[in-house]
């Protein structure tokens, strides 16, 4: 009964932190993180085929068949450095650098071969805050009236936030002898969205008369659905796959006049396949394919320079192309309760050159990320993992306004999260 209470007590407490701290600004492979729980992040985000602790959701839902009853809770501290070089005008920084993320994941065995949990984590990335500035580019007589005439955009400070959270129950069971796992996720989705200091005008992509940022933060729930399995087909050898539909929210009626289809702002459908090899009773090596369908979205991959009013069903999007995700890792048991880690995830750049000028507030240029990670066990019921990223500098470079002057947005990253799980 005591175990129970306890077990009931972290789960509300991690559930209430969570979704009190729903910032999240990965950018990673588009705006999905390269990977979801701490051991996987220090694998290049491998997951497909073999899962280790509760946030295995995230990935597949086949991982937590059978899984013992365990709780993990970590916290990511993220740096995304964004800037934007705009011809004739110099380089602009993004001030928003510092993150700190945390998620949590619960899972219960029912016996040997079936497990319930639950998983809260996150996605983001399209977050940008330019400061004010004097623009010498700004011309008072082409602006509204209430427009500041200095910043990025000539209407002062400017930048979006874009925040997800992913609320997973989810249920799993082995079959055949154990060899095969499947599991079923229903998912709910929390977003919020907020801009400031936004104008076209000076671009040319829309008319003086229409405002669609005013710092509003608007939040909307959805839902959607994820299933997947696991299996081992040869001592040591383990297959994963998993598809996660479409994830479909209400509009941010706030910003009907920006998104296109009225506010429409779903959440892209993903399907991934991956291998898992013991080659040695101590090392193992991961690899997994993932892809990303952003063209599910209007608002995400609708071209920049669709002619169509902002906020109509063709109107114009942030021009982001479906992406394909390779992902390699690797972990080695040390002895003494120590798991060292390392991988290498190399993801598609959404954003062309045709799309620079709308991106600016959301360059979300990643391509290649470099990870390593540990866990140390801590008596029989407790571990500690570590992982660590680093994304070095990526780049597009392409006109941002009518009159072809050449804007280059560019980020790099760097990511460290510290977990800590207790086994019941």
């Amino acid at each position: 009964m005591e175990a129970r209470i306890i077990r009931r007590s972290l789960v509300t407490i991690a559930v209430g932190l969570t979704m009190g701290s729903a910032g999240v600004a990965h950018a990673t492979n588009g705006y999905f993180a390269h990977g979801y729980g701490t051991k996987a992040k220090g694998m290049g985000g491998v997951g497909m085929a073999i899962s280790q602790d509760s946030y295995a959701p995230g990935i597949n839902p086949a991982g937590i068949a059978g899984m013992e009853t365990r709780i993990d809770g970590s916290l990511a501290y993220f740096r995304p450095e964004r800037s934007v070089t705009i011809e004739g005008m110099g380089t602009v920084d993004s001030d928003s650098e510092n993150f700190f993320i945390p998620s949590v994941g619960y899972v219960q065995q029912i016996d040997e071969d079936r497990s319930w949990g639950i998983a809260l984590l996150g996605n983001g990335g399209m977050n940008t805050n330019y400061p004010a500035f004097p623009n010498p580019t700004c011309d008072p007589n082409q602006l509204p009236e209430d427009a500041s005439g200095d910043g990025l955009f000539c209407n002062g400070s400017a930048g979006v936030d874009l925040e997800q959270l992913a609320i997973i129950p989810t249920y799993a069971q082995k079959f055949a002898d154990g060899r095969v796992s499947v599991g079923f996720s229903p998912i709910i989705s929390y977003q919020r969205f907020s801009a400031k200091g936004v104008l076209f005008d000076q671009r040319g992509t829309t008319n003086a008369d229409s405002f669609f940022t005013g710092g509003a933060t608007d939040t909307t729930w959805g839902y959607g659905a994820q299933i997947g399995m696991q299996a081992e087909v040869a001592e040591g050898v383990r297959l994963g796959a998993s598809y996660r539909s479409k994830i479909r929210n209400g509009d941010f009626d706030d910003y009907s006049g920006l998104f296109a289809e009225g506010g429409s702002f779903d959440i892209p459908s993903t399907y991934g396949l991956g291998v898992s090899v013991d080659v040695t009773p101590s090392i193992t090596v991961m690899a997994d394919y993932q892809r990303i369908n952003y063209t599910d979205v209007a608002a995400v991959s609708n071209p920049s320079t669709n002619q169509a009013p902002f906020g109509s069903d063709n109107g114009p999007g942030f021009g982001w192309s479906d992406i394909n995700i390779f992902k390699i890792g690797a972990q080695f048991e040390a002895g003494n309760d120590w798991t060292w880690r390392v991988g290498y995830n190399r993801g598609q750049n959404p954003i062309g050159s045709r799309d620079v000028g709308l991106n600016i507030l959301a360059p979300a240029v990643m391509k290649d990320h470099l990870t390593m990670g540990f866990t140390k066990g801590i008596g029989a019921n407790s571990e500690l993992s570590f992982a660590a990223m680093y994304a070095p500098s990526n780049d597009v470079t392409g006109p941002i306004d009518q009159q072809g002057t050449l804007g280059t947005i560019e980020m790099k990253q760097y990511e460290l999260e510290i977990g800590y799980a207790y086994r019941f």
